[in-house]
Parts: structure tokens; C-alpha cells; sequence
């Protein structure tokens, strides 16, 4: 019986243990990279936003997830490593790179496995050591060469940010090993190019004049007008327009009349009224505002703001002045909407010195057979210069 007790101990004990024996190795090859998150909502890069001596920095910009075996993780082993090669290429004519090129590129060695590792920008500087889930050091950085480093940090010095262009990131994993399957070579990969450019001008184009004389002397004829401006292409830029009466009487100034009370937006809590960020034809809304009159004097102005490393930015355009005329002295107004219908030199060839409709004046416009108000035809013009709706054909009877 004992001996039969001591087989069956000798079995239970193998049982046990056979599991310790087959525990799986860890295999570096099976680590994977993924993009966590890219702040892709800032716009200008400051320098101000980063320390230049320890590499610190608040700014959010990217998040990387490296993912393992479990096995990998608490080895005993330590022989479990990676290379993180990490890589920014630029495209940027305002310091001469017009084609993509390397700008900075580097290796980080991650070895102590913990657990997943998570690489943010906010989390690593120049003396830093561990990561969330390894232990980390800086293998190797390369710069640009001396030339093209110069013009970088001119133009940085001067500007105080990084300049635009298009931006590559990219993030490769690689055994630091030949030692296993991988044999050394590249395990995964993400990139991820970012668009940076910041806007430079602000520019309105109508209604109105910087002068309250030359806002007299052209007044518009439209209660609800479009306003249209010129700007920078910004997708991450947010825009608003305020509009307010301006009384000469009350007012000393463009400034002050805008600062008053605003008849768009109605609600007097808020500054600007937000607007889509992609246009740059914005016509006045028959909601949310106070109505325009007539022979009366208005001033607009655009706000832009976007995010940057170093918080929000703001530009405002110039102030201009507008006068709604009265519609008792418009007759001329049908055939000014014609020219931003059909183009100026469609206008001239029928209305001009030697065309067919010279000395004509309109009745009249029909749109869908129903006499076309102002705010018809201005909306149909607004199509047009967003690029919306163009005119197919123009037909004289």
C-alpha cells in the first residue's frame, strides 16, 4: 500500500510541475505598435511650448501603445529587448525642403518589460529612464546636417516656432537581437503625417470700406448680405463674425461701434457668432440676429482662432463699414447682382457700351417662375463663389 501511495504522490507531483516545464517562452517577435491618439487639433507649434535643455514638455501630442507576450513580461531572463526607431521627415519650402526628407531620427532601447509600454511625448525627456512598462534609454539621435540645421534654427529663433510644412512621424519596432525568430529585423510599424500651417492673413473682401465716406457713397441693397473674406486654408481653425450698427453721432470710432451692442450674434452673452470653419462666404442668417435697416451704417469683422502649443490664438481682420441703402433708390441693384451672376464679361457683352441690352433696365428677376427677392439672388451668389453652383448657360430672347 505504501508503495502504491508513494507511486501516486510521485504522479500527482509530476502533474504539477509539468506545467512550470512547458511555460511558454517569450517570443520578442510578437510585439506590436499602435498609435494611441495624435493631437492633430493644433495648429502652430511654439517653441515656447517645449525646454529646449531637458526636452520637457506639457504640450499632448502623441501617444504609442507596445504590446507583448505576457510571457515578456517579469522575465527573469532580461535577454528580451526592442529598439524603438522613430523618425520625422518634413516637406517644407520655406526652409528648402521640397521634397520629404529626413529632419530628425533616433533609436530608443526598451528592455524590463513590465507590462504594455506606453510612449508619450509627455512622459519622455532627455535623462529619462523608464516608461510606463520598460525600462527606456536613448540609443542614438541624428540631426540634419550642419548647413540645413542653421536654417532651421534661424528660422525658429526669428519666428519662434517650428515652420510649416508636412510632417511624416514614423515609429518601427525592431529586435535588438539576432538572437530569435526575427533575426534582428523590423517586427511592426505606424506613421502618421500631420499637415502644419499655420494661417497668415485675414483679409475682407465685401461688403464695405475701411472709410464711413466710401461706405456712404456705394451702400449695398440686401437686408441679409453676404459677407465674404479671404483667409489661409485652416481646417482646425474656428470662425465667427459680429456684426453692430455704426453711428457716427454715438460712436468715435469703427472700434467702438463694433464693441457695442451687436445685431449678429442677437444674443449680447456672446462676442462672435461661430461659423463653419471651411467657407469664407457666410450670408447673414434671418435667425440669431437682429435685423438690418435701412440707410443705416454697420461694421463687421472676422475672428479666427486655432490652437497652438501654447494655448489659443486669436486674429481679427480689419473692421469694415457697410450702409444698407433704401430700396427706393436700388434700380440699378438688379443689374449689379447680374455682373456677380453671370461674370463681368458675360455682363458686358449684353449690358456693356456695344451690347445688345445697353440702356436696358430690369423689370425684374423670376426664379422658378416667382419674382426673386435680394436674399434669393444673394444666396444663389454665395453658391456660386463657394463654388456650390455655377451657371450652365446664359440665353438671350
Amino acid at each position: 500500500m505504501n508503495i502504491f501511495l508513494r507511486y501516486i504522490s510521485t504522479v500527482i507531483a509530476i502533474i504539477v510541475l509539468l506545467p512550470i516545464s512547458l511555460k511558454a517562452e517569450c517570443n520578442i517577435c510578437d510585439f506590436t505598435i499602435e498609435e494611441v491618439r495624435f493631437n492633430k487639433s493644433i495648429v502652430g507649434y511654439y517653441m515656447a511650448g517645449f525646454d529646449l535643455s531637458t526636452g520637457n514638455s506639457n504640450v499632448d501630442l502623441f501617444e504609442y501603445l507596445i504590446s507583448g507576450p505576457s510571457e515578456c513580461y517579469y522575465s527573469s531572463s532580461g535577454n528580451e529587448k526592442l529598439e524603438l526607431r522613430f523618425k520625422i521627415e518634413i516637406f517644407s519650402p520655406e526652409l528648402g525642403y521640397d521634397t520629404q526628407e529626413t529632419f530628425v531620427e533616433g533609436t530608443l532601447l526598451l528592455s524590463d518589460f513590465t507590462g504594455p509600454v506606453r510612449i508619450k511625448n509627455t512622459d519622455i525627456n532627455f535623462s529619462t529612464t523608464t516608461v510606463d512598462g520598460a525600462s527606456m534609454e536613448v540609443s542614438q539621435i541624428n540631426t540634419p546636417d550642419s548647413d540645413q540645421l542653421q536654417n532651421i534654427t534661424s528660422y525658429i529663433m526669428t519666428s519662434g516656432k517650428i515652420p510649416n510644412g508636412t510632417y511624416l512621424f514614423t515609429f518601427e519596432l525592431w529586435s535588438a537581437s539576432s538572437e530569435n525568430t526575427c533575426g534582428g529585423n523590423k517586427i511592426d510599424f505606424v506613421k502618421t503625417d500631420v499637415e502644419i500651417y499655420e494661417p497668415t492673413f485675414l483679409d475682407l473682401q465685401s461688403p464695405g470700406f475701411n472709410s464711413l465716406a466710401e461706405a456712404g457713397q456705394s451702400p449695398i441693397f440686401s437686408n441679409y448680405p453676404n459677407f465674404i473674406w479671404s483667409t489661409d486654408m485652416c481646417s482646425a481653425c474656428d470662425y465667427g463674425i459680429r456684426v453692430s450698427e455704426y453711428n457716427p453721432l454715438t460712436h468715435d470710432s469703427p472700434y467702438a461701434a463694433l464693441n457695442d451692442i451687436s445685431s449678429l450674434p442677437s444674443d449680447q452673452n456672446l462676442d462672435f457668432y461661430l461659423i463653419d470653419s471651411n467657407v469664407s462666404v457666410f450670408n447673414y442668417p434671418p435667425s440669431g440676429s437682429m435685423d438690418l435697416l435701412e440707410e443705416k451704417f454697420y461694421v463687421w469683422q472676422i475672428k479666427r482662432s486655432y490652437e497652438t502649443t501654447v494655448g489659443l490664438k486669436e486674429d481679427f481682420s480689419d473692421i469694415y463699414i457697410f450702409k444698407i441703402g433704401s430700396s427706393q433708390n436700388s434700380g440699378v441693384s438688379d443689374l449689379e447682382f447680374l455682373i456677380d451672376l453671370v461674370g463681368e464679361e458675360v455682363y458686358n457683352q449684353y449690358f456693356g457700351p456695344n451690347g445688345e441690352l445697353n440702356g436696358y433696365s430690369l423689370s425684374g428677376i423670376l426664379l422658378d417662375g416667382d419674382n426673386a427677392t435680394n436674399q434669393d439672388l444673394e444666396s444663389i451668389i454665395g453658391k456660386i463663389k463657394e463654388g456650390n453652383a455655377e451657371i450652365i448657360e446664359v440665353i438671350l430672347d
